[in-house]
This record gives structure tokens, sequence and C-alpha cells, in this order.
């Protein structure tokens, strides 16, 4: 879980109202998966594409693999945050997909916002399974060190840079709107 915390550094930035901040994280929320595809993130390994059978498909430019499949963003109710977005993880080469299972793992995107501080916090949860993982229990020491040492490392690298997008964009909003 990735948890970033803004609060304005200046005194005459003001917050949105909480109905204007739930639009702006709805909508960076629900464009995630073209985030993945911006050329300072992935130098232009990676792009997006529609998909007839998901959402969306996160493909490599190179090669035609897809490395993960997303179904359509969910709108959710949490009763301590102001915006809460799922975008189900549905397939690809890096996740294993459980046919039998309903839930094969989503990315939860939170918004919370009280007085003058954000917070943004984002996880992989439900029943995701990272394919380098394997499917067998208990998991391996080399695929658990394999794992650790590369696709987890980069989900955190593509969440902080994902975390201080969105803050950016918000506090140029919030210059650029004042409400």
């Amino acid at each position: 879980m990735e948890q970033s915390i803004f609060s304005p550094k200046e005194a005459e930035l003001i917050l949105p109202s909480k109905s204007a901040s739930s639009a702006f994280a709805r909508h960076e929320f629900c464009n995630y998966p073209q985030f993945l595809q911006k050329l300072s993130l992935t130098l232009g390994l990676c792009r997006v594409l529609p998909s007839t059978e998901h959402f969306c498909n996160l493909c490599t430019s190179i090669l035609p693999i897809n490395v993960l499949s997303f179904g359509k963003p969910v709108l959710k109710q949490r009763s301590n945050s102001i915006c809460c977005v799922q975008i189900p993880i549905v397939g690809g080469l890096l996740a294993k997909v459980n046919p039998d299972l309903a839930d094969n793992g989503f990315l939860r995107f939170i918004w919370h916002q009280e007085k003058n501080n954000i917070t943004l916090v984002t996880e992989i949860a439900g029943n995701f399974q990272p394919a380098l993982a394997g499917s067998t229990v208990p998991i391996p020491y080399w695929r658990k060190v394999l794992y650790s040492s590369t696709q987890r490392l980069f989900h955190e690298y593509v969440m902080r840079r994902y975390h201080g997008f969105v803050l950016k964009e918000f506090e140029k909003q919030c210059l650029d709107n004042p409400y």
C-alpha cells in the first residue's frame, strides 16, 4: 500500500469542495491505465490499448505482449473517503488468473480530504496473485526473491510516480481554479 499526504504549502491555496475534489480524483483514478504509458515513466516501452474483452490492456510497444488487462473502473462507497475507485485486474502476463474466482484482484485508489489535508492511498487488493510468485502454496523462496527484486520494486516505483503526478495535477488545479 502506498500513501501520500498533500498539505498546501501556500497559505493562499484553498482546497476545493469535496465534490470538486471527488470529481478530480475519480477522473485521475479511472485514467490510471493511461498514466502507465507516459514516456517519462516507461520510456515508451508500454502502451494502453482498448479491449473488446476487457476495459483495456497494458501491452509492450515492441512485441505484442499483454502485460496486464484491466476491467472497467468501479466507483465504491467508503465512509471515510470522498472517492474510491477499484480497477479489476483481469489478466495479462504479470497476473495469475484463476477462472474459478470472481475476484482476481484489483487496484484500489482512495482519496481522503480533511480540513486542509489530502491523503491519497493506492493498493493492490483482493485475490491478486503475481504470476512471478507462481501458484504453489507456500510460495517457494526463489520465487519470493524473484518477485521482490523485480515486479514488486517496479510497482512501488510506478505508484510513487503516480502519487506525485496526481498530487501535482491537483495542486495545479487548485492554483488555476481558486474555489
